[in-house]
């Protein structure tokens, strides 16, 4: 079971790895990232990040989806993670009603991108994906950490529109 998916763009750091897990009281963390699956660097330090008594599993977004999709996987309580707004909605698009939380995390900053929190930035892109999340009934936030002040998405859009 799918219990959050969070978007964040360095996947894995001591913040997911110590406060999110123990908050959601997961034991599985599922990466997902087709760039991370061929970075032996990133590999390493993201199973050094990982708690003790911690699965941590890290595919392909096409291998993410089959392990969600795999029934054997149902009682597990997973933290999904991917890097983008586009690669959540690529897997929560294959894997029916499994995510029903997207819980945005630090959303680095670019070129056409808006700053919404300290760490977070949106593009037009961004917004577009928050909102067909939406649409398929998932809640989407945005928050630092477990004891931050949590934005729902009518904030995260009012900062936007800023």
């Amino acid at each position: 079971m799918i219990t959050i998916l969070r978007v964040d763009d360095r996947l894995l750091h001591g913040q997911v790895a110590v406060a999110w897990t123990n908050y959601y009281k997961v034991d599985v963390i599922l990466l997902a990232n087709d760039k991370m699956i061929t970075d032996k660097t990133m590999q390493t330090a993201f199973r050094l990040a990982t708690p003790p008594g911690i699965t941590l599993s890290m595919k392909s977004l096409d291998g993410a989806i089959a392990v969600i999709n795999n029934p054997k996987h149902a009682s597990r309580r997973i933290m999904l993670i991917t890097r983008t707004m586009q690669d959540a909605e690529y897997v929560c698009g294959k894997t029916g009603e499994a995510v029903r939380e997207m819980l945005l995390g630090g959303l680095k900053s670019g070129e056409g991108k808006k700053q919404i929190d300290m760490n977070s930035y949106m593009s037009e892109d961004d917004m577009a994906v928050l909102e067909r999340m939406e649409q398929k009934g998932i809640t989407v936030f945005m928050q630092a950490d477990p004891t931050s002040r949590r934005l729902d998405s009518s904030e995260i859009r009012k900062n936007y529109n800023k």
